[in-house]
């Protein structure tokens, strides 16, 4: 195949889906055990109650463990960006996870923005990181 002239030139570069997370909670009380996550994005993504919700006023009280990542973007927190309404995850434990090729494993999404928020009392406990392909930690804006 000829391209610009005489040669070809195109690649043939895997593309990876996105916005395909594993699991999103937001809310409080939440228990996600034993589950297995192959994706291109976040595995588990707690995202941030706004102090709007009826039931929930902060993401707060959640537990995942027991469970298997491969490829995926990490067990995640975010992103939370401060709002009026003050975005807000406390309280969030992950446990027992076992990672296989990560894009990244830990991740904490910082974004910038007006208002208030509150990132609180989160734990990574007896993490396994196989094979990583990018970070093993990324704490920051979200990328």
């Amino acid at each position: 195949m000829e391209l610009y002239g005489m040669w070809d030139y195109s690649i043939n570069y895997p593309t990876f889906p996105l916005n395909t997370d594993g699991i999103d909670p937001s809310g409080s009380n939440i228990y996600i055990h034993h589950v297995k996550i192959t994706n291109f994005d976040d595995a588990v993504a707690v995202k941030p109650a706004y102090n709007t919700n009826q039931i929930a006023q902060c993401a707060e009280t959640i537990l995942v463990e027991d469970s298997t990542v491969v490829f995926g973007v990490g067990m995640t927190i975010g992103s939370v960006v401060p709002r009026s309404s003050y975005a807000c995850v406390r309280d969030v434990t992950f446990r027992n996870i076992d990672f296989h090729y990560p894009i990244k494993s830990i991740y904490v999404k910082t974004n910038p923005g007006s208002g208030s928020g509150e990132i609180q009392n989160i734990l990574y406990e007896n993490i396994t990181i196989n094979f990583p392909i990018w970070w093993n930690i990324y704490i920051g804006p979200q990328q």
